[in-house]
């Protein structure tokens, strides 16, 4: 499984986790990797069942604009 959302193309963000030795002295540094909160969902498109990996973002969303349009 990709780690890329579909929809909107999210991935890790890096940077650096800098852990302080003797006072402020920087001992060393790791570079960190944070993971997006990727879900892998079955949507309905044409009549046919495809699975998409989304991040809970875009979960959210079209959750939201799926409950939007049964009201109106």
């Amino acid at each position: 499984m990709s780690k890329i959302c579909e929809v909107c193309g999210k991935s890790y963000l890096k940077g650096n986790q800098v852990p302080r030795g003797v006072g402020r002295r920087v001992v060393r540094r790791t570079i960190n990797r944070q993971m997006p909160n990727l879900r892998v969902k079955r949507i309905n498109l044409n009549g046919t069942n495809v699975k998409v990996v989304l991040c809970s973002s875009c979960l959210k969303r079209m959750k939201y604009e799926a409950a939007r349009t049964v009201e109106k």
